[in-house]
């Protein structure tokens, strides 16, 4: 069996319900619903739940599926008990955003403005000290906030050069020196 999905997830503050094709963790944040894979179970005693594999379930197929199981259930208690958080920063002369209920509307240097809805469950927020650069993305569902992030940077990736686009705070990003690096000229 895998070497993660040995390891037992702490039920700290939240309360997991099993069901025969699911499970669902409530916390204080919200509440996260993950479907479960047939060959896997969970258990709970003493406020620690173990994944394992069923008796009857191919061990070559339950094997490889505990440890993805177990960290979907870890990803869901610590979303439910302390959400998640991504920081979009917008660099580039004239790109900000604007939010409108759960409408996201960035101007990203493009011919149009870029409208994207934000699914239900993230919640946006934008500083007014960012002077609308700044986009606070929270949820409590990992992989959701992760594809949102993902689709946001997707419209305007980072560019090498002068780094103008859609950026995730503390993502390090391959910068290049440009016409500058060859004379040996000082990049900017």
């Amino acid at each position: 069996m895998s070497r993660i999905g040995k390891r037992p997830v702490e039920l700290k503050g939240v309360t997991l319900t099993v069901g025969a094709d699911h499970f669902e963790v409530k916390g204080p944040k919200g509440t996260v619903r993950r479907p479960l894979l047939a060959g896997v179970g969970i258990t709970t005693q003493d406020g620690v739940a173990q994944v394992a594999a069923k008796p009857d379930a191919p061990a070559s197929i339950a094997s490889m599926i505990t440890g993805t199981t177990r960290s979907h259930l870890n990803n869901a208690v610590t979303g439910a008990r302390d959400g998640y958080k991504k920081t979009l920063k917008l660099v580039g002369t004239g790109y900000r955003a604007e939010l409108k209920g759960q409408t996201l509307t960035m101007a990203l240097g493009l011919s149009h403005p870029v409208v994207y809805e934000l699914p239900a469950s993230i919640k946006a927020e934008i500083p007014p000290e960012s002077k609308n650069t700044q986009i606070n993305l929270t949820s409590v569902d990992k992989d959701l906030l992760g594809q949102v992030t993902a689709d946001l940077k997707g419209f305007r990736p980072p560019e090498p050069y002068k780094g103008k686009g859609v950026t995730i705070e503390g993502q390090k990003y391959r910068r290049k020196a440009g016409k500058a690096g060859k004379t040996g000229a000082v990049a900017k």
